[in-house]
Formats: structure tokens, C-alpha cells, sequence
């Protein structure tokens, strides 16, 4: 068997995320193009936008995006998005997405009610193992990406992303980061101070949260109920009843259609 390739070992960012970005004390951030946010058009990234559709609630895919939306946001401000900062730190617009797509995968029915997994692992194996079954359907110009590769980081990001919410460890590696921030943002606004408002705006317009923190309430109860002592039960506090007061969201929470209520 030949020899595994080595790995490049890219920088890490230290914890706690959110003042670590601010302590950089960049500009204001500035507005960007519509086009700025769009999906990567290539094959994979077309089935995770799709396939993430067919798993989980509406309200929950569409966060799901937001996230993706926002940490690109994010990576920008804080310069994490460059030719430099790819070499140092690993930034990949594919990866990225495909992390935050699949990040709430556990949200299923399978991932709620089949398995006693906390939703978080359940997810980040489930997606891991959707990426490398990739491999076998991908065409011979795109075999070239590192999809093992891949596959393990975002599934130690989407398991990890909830703990690293409240700063669980002192670093963590760039992907981790921004599912963590971005994700953060759509729940809490967290990282408003590095999204422009006109964004914020646009993204939630593009993706609507069409009653995104009443579907995270009624399915993480159903969550904490079945599984005892799961990652979602050390940390609900922390955001609710909070998550119904965050100003950047104001007037954009929408609520709870037939299409968009869990599918549990």
C-alpha cells in the first residue's frame, strides 16, 4: 500500500473566536455583491445544497446556508480569505460550503430518532461518509480534490461546532472556526460587528429564517428528551430564551409554515 500524503499543517485559530476576530481591529466591513454569497456551482456542492433539502426542515436547511453565507462574511473581514491566508490557514469556498451544509444533517428524522448519538455526532458522520461516497461519482477533472481530506475536516467541525461555540478548546483549525462563527452569527448575531447590515439583510432575505429559533426550540426539546445528557442539553441555555432578542434580526425572524415545521 503506498504511503498516505502528507498533510500540509496549516495554522490554527485561537479561542474564544468571536474576540479573537475582533481583536484584530479591522475597518468597518463594506457591503458586498450579491454574487459574493452564491453557491459554489460545482458537482458536490450542488448535491450537499440538494440533498440537505431532502433531509432536514426548510427552516433548518436555510440556516444551514445563512452559515455558510456568513462565515464567508466573516473570513473576509478578517482577511482569512486570502491567497496568503489559504496557504497559512487552509481556506477552500467548496469545503467551506460543504461543512456548513451538511452541519445540522443530524437534524433528520434518523439523526433525532433512530440514533442515540447527540444530533452534532450523528451529523458529522453521516456527512463525512456522504463526502467520500462522492469519490466514486466524481468525473475524472474534478477527482483531483482532496475528499478524504475533507471529509475529516468537516466532520470534526460539524461534531465539535456547538462545544466551540462556548469555547471549549484554545485553538481550532480554520474550517471549525468559521462554522462555529457562522453558525453563532444566525443563532445569537454574534459576529454582527464584521458583517455589514446591508448583508445581514440580504443573506436572510436570500436564505429566510422562516421560524428558524421556534423550529430549533420545539427540535431540540424533542432532542434533550430522547437523549440524556446529549451536547445540546449543556447548552440550550445559553441561547434560549436569547435567541428571540437579537437585534440584527429584527423584523427578519418570519415564522413556521406547514413546509417549513419539522418533518419528525
Amino acid at each position: 500500500m503506498p504511503p498516505s500524503p502528507t498533510r500540509h499543517r496549516h495554522q490554527t485559530i485561537p479561542s474564544p473566536l468571536v474576540q479573537t476576530v475582533a481583536s484584530l481591529c479591522r475597518p468597518p466591513p463594506t457591503a458586498k455583491p450579491s454574487s459574493f454569497y452564491d453557491i459554489p456551482q460545482t458537482p458536490i456542492c450542488l448535491r450537499a445544497e440538494q440533498i440537505i433539502k431532502e433531509e432536514i426542515p426548510d427552516w433548518a436547511a436555510n440556516h444551514c446556508f445563512r452559515t455558510y453565507a456568513f462565515g464567508l462574511a466573516i473570513a473576509n473581514y478578517a482577511g482569512l480569505d486570502t491567497e496568503q491566508a489559504k496557504v497559512q490557514f487552509g481556506f477552500d469556498k467548496e469545503l467551506h460550503f460543504l461543512t456548513c451544509a451538511l452541519h445540522e444533517w443530524g437534524m433528520s428524522e434518523e439523526g433525532i430518532k433512530q440514533s442515540k448519538l447527540s444530533l452534532e455526532l450523528w451529523g458529522a458522520i453521516r456527512a463525512r461518509e456522504w463526502i467520500l461516497e462522492q469519490k466514486g461519482s466524481m468525473s475524472e477533472t474534478t477527482t483531483t480534490k482532496p475528499l478524504g481530506e475533507w471529509a475529516d475536516l468537516a466532520a470534526e467541525a460539524i461534531a465539535r461546532h456547538t462545544i466551540e461555540f462556548r469555547g471549549f478548546s484554545k485553538t481550532v483549525n480554520l474550517q471549525t472556526a468559521l462554522l462555529t462563527l457562522g453558525s453563532g452569527q444566525d443563532l445569537m448575531g454574534l459576529s454582527s460587528a464584521f458583517v455589514h447590515a446591508d448583508d445581514i439583510k440580504f443573506i436572510c432575505e436570500k436564505w429566510p429564517r422562516i421560524g428558524y429559533v421556534d423550529g430549533l426550540r420545539d427540535l431540540t426539546k424533542e432532542e434533550v428528551a430522547r437523549k440524556p445528557g446529549c451536547l445540546f442539553e449543556g447548552c440550550w441555555g445559553d441561547f434560549d430564551p436569547g435567541m428571540y432578542h437579537v437585534s440584527c434580526f429584527k423584523g427578519l425572524q418570519g415564522s413556521l409554515t406547514k413546509n417549513s415545521s419539522p418533518r419528525l
